[in-house]
C-alpha cells in the first residue's frame, strides 16, 4: 500500500505516518519509483498505536510495547503492560485529585467575586483572591 492508501484506511495523516516511520514505530520499503510501500501489518500497528494513545501513553512507551508484542508472548506482553498501566492510572488519579482541588478553589473564588458589592473605590489586587486565604 502507498502512504495515501494507508492514510485513507487508517485515518492517520501522511505527515504522522512519516513521523511514526522516523521514530521506527512503523516501517516501509521503497519501490523502484521511490514511493513508500507499506505491508498490511501496518494497519494493525497503527491500530495498536491508536489504542495506546487513547491511554495517553508516550510514543517511546508505545515503541517499547510494540517491540515487546513483536518479540514476546501474550504473557510477556501482559507482564510488561500491567505495571505501565498501573503507573498511568496512578498518574490519572493524582491529576483528578489536583483538578478537584482546583475546582473547589475556583468555586470559592467565584462565590466570593459574585458577592462583591459595587464600589467606586479602586479595587485591591487581593480582593478576588481573599477567599483563598
Amino acid at each position: 500500500m502507498r502512504i495515501s492508501e494507508v492514510a485513507r484506511r487508517s485515518g492517520v495523516p501522511a505527515t504522522t505516518l512519516r513521523y511514526y516511520e522516523k521514530l521506527s514505530l512503523i516501517s516501509s520499503t521503497r519501490a523502484s519509483n521511490g514511493y513508500r510501500e507499506y505491508g498490511p501489518e501496518v494497519l494493525e500497528r497503527l491500530s495498536f498505536i491508536h489504542g495506546a494513545k487513547q491511554m495517553d501513553l508516550e510514543l517511546d512507551q508505545i515503541k517499547w510495547l510494540l517491540q515487546v508484542t513483536a518479540t514476546g508472548t501474550c504473557t510477556n506482553t501482559r507482564d510488561a503492560l500491567h505495571p505501565l498501566l498501573t503507573d498511568r492510572l496512578r498518574e490519572v488519579d493524582d491529576t483528578i485529585q489536583r483538578l478537584e482541588e482546583l475546582r473547589s478553589v475556583l468555586d470559592r473564588s467565584l462565590d466570593h467575586v459574585a458577592t462583591c458589592p459595587d464600589s467606586t473605590r479602586p479595587c485591591r489586587s487581593e480582593c478576588a483572591f481573599s477567599a483563598l486565604v
